[in-house]
């Protein structure tokens, strides 16, 4: 083998290994963020067993009865939603910010392009959060209906850096606010799930206040505030 062939070999064996390792970061983040299930490992459990990705067992839940509840007073609810059309696909976060009487203080919903859910459902904690501090929009309940989001912020994974950059954002501005950050059910999440859906198919950016809210979205927050149920099955 003469020197050129050797190098080719390095090279191409370098190119490998950083292959592989961002294919463990990647799978690191997705497990942080219970995206990864038993199913989808297809009988190799003991493979991901190796790689520290312990699974637990499924268990059937029953059907129950959720509703927007409003904060405590002299404090704000952001609840917020990310929405991608193929994941990867066209992209959108949105969030709403409530006072404890129900009514709309501020919504916004931010154009991603071309982007994934996980990307989608973080961009739409940090941008409601970064509005929430610049008009003082504070303490706060930030609620999230994405159990990915709330597992990444628990386990402050590391990942993809964009990833891994916003999750330093959020829990800097957790701090700033006061913010205790949860998980609702979607069928809670009404508002801002109609929100981030728009935004991904129109690919519009745009603050919303009290007299821009109308159709639909008004007749969400109505519901919102007279505290109608939801059933969630399962």
């Amino acid at each position: 083998m003469d020197a050129a062939e050797c190098c080719e070999v390095s090279w191409g064996t370098v190119l490998d290994d950083s292959i592989i390792l961002e294919v463990q970061r990647h799978l690191r983040t997705l497990y942080a963020a219970r995206t990864l299930t038993s199913t989808q490992w297809k009988g190799d459990l003991h493979r991901a067993a190796v790689m520290g990705f312990i699974f637990r067992r499924q268990v059937p839940r029953t059907p129950s009865i959720v509703r927007w509840h409003a904060p405590s007073p002299s404090w704000f609810n952001l609840n917020t939603d990310g929405s991608s059309l193929g994941n990867p696909g066209l992209a959108g976060a949105a969030c709403i910010i409530r006072d404890s009487a129900g009514h709309v203080h501020l919504a916004y919903q931010f154009a991603l392009g071309t982007g994934t859910s996980v990307l989608a459902e973080l961009t739409a904690v940090w941008r409601g959060m970064e509005l929430a501090l610049t008009h003082g929009l504070a303490p706060l309940v930030v609620e999230v209906d994405a159990t990915t989001v709330i597992s990444l912020l628990q386990s402050r994974a590391l990942g993809k850096w964009e990833i891994q950059h916003m999750i330093m954002r959020i829990v800097c501005l957790q701090q700033l606010l006061v913010a205790d950050v949860q998980h609702v059910f979607r069928e809670a999440n009404g508002a801002a799930n109609h929100l981030a859906k728009e935004v991904a198919s129109l690919q519009l950016t745009r603050v919303l206040h009290h007299d821009d809210i109308t159709g639909i979205l008004r007749g969400i927050l109505c519901l919102d505030r007279l505290g109608v149920p939801h059933l969630r099955r399962g």
